[in-house]
């Protein structure tokens, strides 16, 4: 998909790998850019990669998600962009989804 439609910003989540093995596929992911949320055994983790075309500025951080701004270096927008992993726990689900709503001052959010 990465090397069809060619975006900016992506995300991987439970990627179940980390340290060493993580920083040589980000290496050769095609990315520049990247900020990761650490797996714990072989579930979670959160990866967001970009490319120069972007900047993205991380505003808050849990194992479930990774929120911030995108800002578009040529369009010059920034929109707000969170990336989700929401775990199979439903008590830690719970407590993502409001996280996710403190997160949205417009209640956008169910």
């Amino acid at each position: 998909m990465v090397k069809v439609q060619k975006p900016d910003i992506v995300t991987v989540v439970e990627p179940r790998i980390s340290g060493a093995k993580a920083d040589k596929f980000i290496r050769f992911s095609g990315f520049d850019f990247s900020y990761r949320v650490e797996a714990t055994g072989f579930s979670s983790g959160i990866w967001v990669l970009w490319k120069p075309t972007v900047r993205f500025d991380v505003l808050a951080v849990s194992s479930q998600f990774v929120h911030g701004w995108v800002f578009d270096v040529f369009e010059k927008k920034t929109v707000a962009m969170t990336f989700v992993y929401a775990s199979p726990n439903s008590s830690k689900r719970a407590a993502l989804w409001n996280y996710l709503r403190a997160l949205d001052p417009g209640r956008n959010i169910g």
